[in-house]
């Protein structure tokens, strides 16, 4: 018995430690790849087009899951054709486990979770209907227990993937669980299961590792991206973010009936508060406006994008809106804020008022400067009404 044991383990491991295992994680390292790029550059080119679904993005992981998995075995199946399958260890299924597996923790979609409940009932049910075993509790007890970690990792995946104990847990139990369901069809024995597991422990551990790296290299790019395109004391996008937006904007909407307003506003006599109080209240009216507009703009599902454009200066994008509309918006704001003051000398209180202009996109608007020069006129025209005021497709009113 000693003797089969150890027999079967340095089988096993003569298996693993081999070029056979390069060529495998190579091919498999590239299937996880091409899911993940391929879906990327699909849902960009919807978000170009603005076609963006998420029935469609669905469907195609479902499809790109399900031509991974054929795939695998079969290309697998053909590179080592004269290898009897007892010899190959199965290493492919240990290749489809690890995209499965993968994809539960990494892609959050519903389609991934249905793959991970139904394909092990398929393989079971197939080798039923093939055969190859008959019914027996354990399978059955196997399946339910991948159903419940799939389930558990599809509801918990961006808590449990930083958990070392709970992550590497869920993966023992799902590649215990998947070695049972397979266990009569392939005829393994309890030795082969465990070293079976141990090489999708292996694997899976290289894998978490990579994208743990790829992750923290991710989250400090995108953190550095956030530093070059947000103000620093505002929290909200700078005139660089501005500059990046509206080019892109701009040549979607001017090509469409579908309408694109743009807000200018100033806080009203701002040198003053820096003069009168200092910088640190001047910061403060600035960060207390950039959060009203912030607040509202989201609270009221306006579609409208926020930037600090200057000093005390701000602009608004509003996507799919008329300046009728926007004029709405941005009184309805304007008015919630100047219900607010800010304590200055332990004592005082101040108020903030703005000057605010407003224009829609228009056929003849050439460029993008044509058009943000119109909205910029429109905010000067309220500040020499003094100031105040609201400037609307040219006309001037002051606001009370």
């Amino acid at each position: 018995m000693e003797n089969t044991v150890m027999n079967t383990i340095i089988y096993w491991a003569k298996g693993f430690f081999s070029f056979n295992t390069v060529v495998i994680a190579a091919i498999t390292v590239g299937v996880l790849f091409m899911l993940a790029a391929g879906t990327y550059v699909v849902e960009m080119n919807m978000d170009k087009t603005k076609t963006s679904s998420t029935l469609i993005e669905e469907l195609l992981w479902g499809v790109g899951l399900t031509i991974a998995m054929v795939f695998l075995q079969n290309v697998f199946t053909h590179l080592y054709s004269t290898i009897a399958s007892s010899e190959l260890g199965w290493e492919y299924s240990t290749a489809q486990f690890v995209v499965l597996f993968y994809c539960l923790y990494i892609v959050h979609r519903k389609v991934v979770l249905w793959f991970n409940i139904i394909l092990p009932m398929y393989v079971y049910g197939l080798g039923i209907v093939r055969g190859q075993i008959g019914f027996d509790i354990a399978p059955i007890l196997a399946i339910l227990v991948i159903i419940l970690i799939s389930y558990t990792i599809y509801q918990q995946n961006d808590t449990l993937i930083d958990e070392n104990v709970k992550y590497y847990s869920t993966l023992i139990m799902f590649g215990l669980a998947w070695w049972f369901v397979l266990k009569d069809i392939h005829h393994l024995t309890i030795v082969d299961i465990i070293c079976l597991t141990l090489e999708f422990l292996i694997a899976m551990s290289i894998v978490h590792f990579g994208n743990k790296k790829v992750r923290m290299i991710m989250k400090q790019y995108l953190n550095l991206m956030q530093e070059v395109d947000t103000d620093a004391l505002t929290g909200v996008y700078n005139r660089n973010s501005f500059n990046k937006v509206v080019k892109g904007v701009f040549e979607f909407y001017s090509n469409n009936d579908a309408p694109l307003t743009m807000v200018m506003f100033d806080i009203d006599h701002f040198k003053q508060f820096n003069d009168q109080y200092g910088h640190q209240v001047g910061d403060k009216v600035l960060r207390l406006v950039a959060d009203r507009f912030s607040y509202e703009l989201v609270d009221r599902k306006a579609h409208g994008q926020l930037f600090r454009v200057g000093g005390e200066e701000f602009a608004i994008i509003f996507r799919g809106r008329t300046a009728d509309d926007c004029e709405k918006i941005v009184r309805a704001i304007r008015d919630d804020l100047v219900k607010e003051t800010i304590r200055v000398n332990n004592h005082d209180r101040i108020g903030i008022k703005v000057s605010i202009g407003i224009s829609q996109l228009r056929d003849d608007d050439f460029d993008f400067q044509t058009f943000y020069k119109r909205v910029d006129d429109y905010l000067y025209q309220s500040k020499r009404n003094k100031r105040n005021s609201i400037t609307v497709e040219g006309k001037v009113a002051s606001l009370n």
